[in-house]
């Protein structure tokens, strides 16, 4: 090869080598600049996070449900040039201040320095504690005392199961929620409308800015970042009813059951009670978890058989059908003879020769007996799932049963045929029926609207922070029960007579129109079920409020359930009633 051919083979490769190291700078300087910028500014820069107000939850009348306070926590943040000879002894000093064993601290600073995040130590402390601790911050780097929103519950326990709880994520959780700006030691929404409303209620945290050196060495504070609160939520709930349904529920024999209260006119939830109840505010500290109390909500999970609520069900289906008539007499001498079998009335003395309005009022089993097998077990599970029976009621919560429908049509594969027995159990409610009392609050709702069946909600309204404005829930109507005029006029005026001279008298009130049914569902695993539906409103008015109370293992609904439905209904007409 020639001279010249080497030199120009040489100068080629010299130039190929050039080109790419330009094309390398070119690509760190300008296409990665922001890339490596970042990179670089979060080496000198560390961030002490305060975490931002939580959206508050109102009731109906703007009665604060869930707001913040003002606390303190203790956190520490990862340096560069922490050893583990470091935190030792650190969880050593902070162990007696902080209440905590030394152990669980210095996990939580391995594990900040493992993910190389900031995280608490511990919360709400005390202003005493914060003058003692704030000496330890000079001699332990990487300590800091922050101010912050805390979760506070005013009322305790009043619509805990609605509201839920905030709790710490696991840390697969947080794996996938910090791309989503989460902490490691973010509190989220693990039960509840907490839960519902996470990306609703959550904030933007604010936080301190600090210049630190390579070795994670303060140098100076460059700054303070203000929270942005989250969005309020505006429930439909009236803290009034729903105090009356916990009082009552608390006092009842048992102190077990469930209270649902509904605006037959729109769908909106007015009260939603489980008991017994927890209160949210106990899972702020570490010392409760979820699972140590009754998490429970047997309003919207529970399942149980209606009893003689289903009553109610069970006549619209015979008298819209001409199974039977309003005059039709039968003679209850406490008990039914079907062949071999024999059936017996709640009132083992019988009611003697009864018709429809006596029997609705009193409740006779034997009368409901044999009308049942005239209406027949098939027409009276088509009226089951016309009144929403067996389905969800399409209330947004996680955890709502869906019931169990009953009659020849809901038979399992396989089982026996169908039999006059099953009619017979079924025309009082009893058998493998079971409804959940949020069912039970809209089938009595649609009774008094005349069969408009409303889809239940909990959202009044959202009140957007910064211009996003406000968003107002619409009520929904599912579909119609169409029954005969005269049948829902018969159906109310027996209702009627329930409250006024029959087993739910303890549910009237003067100077209010109260209809409603008693029940008392047998219990194979203990001592009977009790129920009350119902519904009132002023003279002349249309109902303004349905409820549905359940007191496990209360014995009879009138004595048990209907005291608590009476309460409810005088808190929702509170100074529009005469005392009593």
């Amino acid at each position: 090869m020639k001279p010249f051919s080497r030199i120009e083979t040489l100068w080629g490769i010299m130039s190929v080598g050039a080109a790419i190291v330009a094309l390398r700078l070119f690509d760190l300087q300008v296409m990665e600049h922001a890339a490596y910028w970042g990179a670089a500014e979060r080496n000198r820069v560390q961030v002490i996070h305060e975490t931002a107000p939580r959206g508050r939850f109102f009731d109906r009348n703007g009665v604060l449900l869930a707001s913040n306070r003002l606390s303190f926590s203790v956190v520490y943040f990862p340096r560069e040039a922490a050893a583990e000879k470091e935190l030792e002894p650190l969880s050593r000093a902070l162990a007696p201040e902080l209440r905590l064993a030394p152990g669980d601290i210095l996990g939580k600073l391995r594990e900040a320095e493992k993910e190389k995040t900031t995280i608490r130590l511990a919360e709400d402390i005390p202003l005493r504690e914060m003058f003692r601790l704030s000496e330890l911050k000079v001699r332990y780097p990487g300590i800091y005392l922050v101010r912050e929103a805390q979760r506070d519950y005013p009322d305790g326990v009043l619509a805990g199961h609605l509201i839920g709880y905030l709790g710490k994520m696991a840390p697969r959780a947080w794996r996938h929620l910090k791309r989503l700006g989460y902490r490691i030691d973010s509190r989220v929404g693990r039960f509840g409308l907490e839960k519902v409303f996470e990306d609703v209620l959550r904030g933007q945290d604010g936080g301190i800015d600090l210049e630190v050196d390579a070795r994670g060495r303060l140098q100076r504070i460059l700054g303070r970042r203000a929270g942005v609160p989250g969005n309020d939520v505006y429930l439909t709930i009236d803290s009034k009813i729903e105090k009356a349904a916990s009082d009552g529920l608390a006092s009842s024999p048992t102190r077990r059951g469930a209270a649902v209260a509904i605006d037959p006119r729109t769908g909106a939830i007015l009260a939603l009670v489980s008991a017994p109840e927890f209160d949210p505010g106990d899972f702020l500290s570490e010392e409760v978890t979820p699972g140590s109390v009754s998490e429970f909500d047997r309003a919207i999970s529970g399942t149980y058989p209606p009893g003689s609520t289903f009553k109610i069900v069970v006549g619209a289906a015979g008298l819209n059908n001409d199974k039977f008539s309003i005059k039709d007499q039968v003679l209850c001498k406490g008990f039914f003879d079907l062949g071999p079998q024999v059936f017996l009335c709640w009132n083992h003395k019988g009611h003697g020769l009864i018709s429809w309005y006596r029997a609705v009022a009193q409740s006779c089993d034997v009368y409901f007996y044999e009308m049942g097998l005239r209406t027949g077990p098939g027409l009276i599970e088509d009226y089951e799932r016309r009144f929403g029976f067996g389905a969800k009621t399409g209330l947004s919560l996680p955890g709502e049963a869906a019931g169990k429908l009953a009659g020849p049509d809901s038979l399992p594969r396989g089982r026996r045929r169908w039999r006059q027995g099953d009619t017979v159990n079924l025309s009082i409610g009893q058998g493998g029926l079971l409804a959940t009392p949020l069912q039970m609050a809209t089938m009595i709702a649609a009774v008094a609207q005349r069969g408009k069946r409303w889809r239940p909600y909990y959202t009044d309204h959202i009140v957007y922070s910064g211009e996003l404005g406000t968003y107002r829930q619409k009520p929904h109507l599912l579909g119609k029960i169409d029954l005969k005029s005269e049948v829902w006029a018969d159906l109310e005026q027996a209702l009627a007579l329930v409250v006024s001279s029959g087993t739910g008298a303890a549910a009237a009130i003067p100077g209010l129109e109260v209809r409603g049914k008693t029940g008392t569902a047998q219990n194979p695993h203990g001592r009977d079920h009790a129920w009350f539906v119902g519904y009132a409103g002023l003279p002349g008015e249309a109902a303004r409020i349905a409820v549905a109370v359940l007191v496990e293992n209360g014995g009879h609904g009138g004595s048990a359930a209907a005291p608590i439905a009476r309460e409810m209904f005088r808190a929702a007409f509170r100074d529009q009633t005469k005392s009593s």
